[in-house]
This record gives structure tokens, C-alpha cells and sequence, in this order.
């Protein structure tokens, strides 16, 4: 079973994914913390997010263990550098093929974020 969740920022559509997960023993994705992921992976690695060859080496590399410290992932800054990966269409391509895997493994999960129901899980 996947469960896509789409909706704005701040409309409580990551409490009802968590909540929805739990329910069912279903694994979570808020797919929005990917590129804070991404962005955080290139600045521990010390290069810098403005650098496409690093960026895409981030987003290819990225597994679901790099999610779980939401603290860092929304801490200074971090919003600001996902803007940066996020805009970059290798990196979306990445992203987009990492949350197709997380959604189609045999146990299914929920997502919850943005165009889940019309790109990523059509």
C-alpha cells in the first residue's frame, strides 16, 4: 500500500503521514527533507552547494538513514541550501527515482509532501 500526501507547507500533512504510518506499520517519508539531506551531505563533505557535480554525488548517495535527525536537517541555514540543491534538475531526477524506490518496496509506505499523487506516485 503507498499512501501519497500532498498539500502545502504547514498544513499538517507530516502529522497525519506519521500518524498514518504508525497506524498501519508502514514506513515514512516526508519527501521535503530530502534536499535539506542532500544540501547537509555536501556541506559535511565540505564542498559547497552552489557545485552541481557535488550536489548530484549528494542526491545519488543519499540513503533513508541520512532523515532520521530532523534537528539538523531544519537547523541554520539548512532551508536556504535545500533551495539551492532543490532547484537543480539532476538532483530532482535523483530525488524523484529515491522516492519511487521508498514508495514501492514490497511492506509500502507514506509519503507526504508536494506533486507525490501526480509525479511521484501517479
Amino acid at each position: 500500500m503507498i499512501v501519497a500526501i500532498d498539500g502545502p507547507a504547514a498544513s499538517g500533512k507530516g502529522t497525519l503521514a506519521r500518524r498514518i504510518a504508525a497506524y498501519y506499520g508502514l514506513r515514512h517519508l516526508d519527501t521535503g527533507m530530502l534536499y535539506r539531506a542532500v544540501a547537509r551531505a555536501v556541506i559535511e563533505a565540505g564542498g559547497d552547494v552552489e557545485d552541481p557535480d557535488a550536489r548530484l554525488a549528494a542526491a545519488r548517495s543519499l540513503d533513508a538513514s541520512q532523515l532520521t535527525d530532523e534537528a539538523s536537517l531544519r537547523g541554520p541555514g539548512m532551508g536556504e541550501a535545500a533551495s539551492i540543491v532543490a532547484a537543480d534538475p539532476a538532483v530532482r531526477g535523483a530525488m524523484l527515482a529515491f522516492q519511487r524506490e521508498f514508495a514501492h518496496e514490497p511492506s509500502g509506505a507514506v509519503l507526504d509532501g508536494r506533486a507525490l499523487g501526480a509525479v511521484v506516485c501517479p
